[in-house]
């Protein structure tokens, strides 16, 4: 047996450009697995950290609900208690273990907040409900719970919500009754 190797050559050159279009199908086909990869790590991280985002103003908005129901920040004296608590204190006073709840309860000082802000914390519950689509129906239940001592101010802002989001909520507020 003998090579020939003209016959070689001509062999050598498909052989080669083949082993060469194996070669860069595998390598595309590894670079397009890896980006595809990143890609999903990238759209996990694009929602987690959307959710992150919500849960943020969520919390925000659950304190602008503080402000719009005219609740500031409270204060509990530990000296109050500890001079309350104390064993010749509670007997003085008459007070015993299953009675102490209302005891506690009157102890807490809630500081009030201006009608000013009660006001913008109301607009602002329905600015944010307006914006935000999760914030939709948490600012529909807000305003038809706070529309109980403040309608003049929230009804028109609920009238515009709702006006907006046809959606059927799970529960509803026992002042939405009230409403015209």
């Amino acid at each position: 047996m003998s090579i020939d190797f003209s016959e070689l050559k001509d062999w050598l050159i498909p052989l080669s450009t083949f082993v060469s279009l194996i070669t860069a199908s595998v390598g595309g086909w590894l670079s397009l697995r890896e980006y595809r990869l990143k890609v999903q790590a990238e759209t996990r991280l694009a929602k987690s950290s959307e959710l992150e985002a919500d849960i943020k103003l969520l919390k925000l908005f659950t304190e602008i609900m503080n402000i719009a129901h005219a609740r500031g920040a409270t204060q509990l004296s530990e000296k109050a208690i500890e001079k309350v608590f104390s064993p010749e204190n509670m007997k003085e006073l008459g007070l015993k273990i299953e009675n102490l709840h209302p005891v506690l309860e009157s102890m807490i000082i809630t500081h009030p907040v201006g009608m000013a802000a009660q006001d913008a914390a109301i607009a602002a519950i329905w600015a944010l409900g307006v914006k935000h689509e999760i914030l939709r129906p948490v600012a529909i239940q807000a305003l038809t719970s706070l529309s109980g001592f403040k309608a003049k101010i929230t009804n028109p802002y609920l009238a515009d919500l709702k006006s907006k989001y046809s959606e059927k909520l799970l529960a509803t507020a026992d002042y939405e009754q009230q409403l015209p």
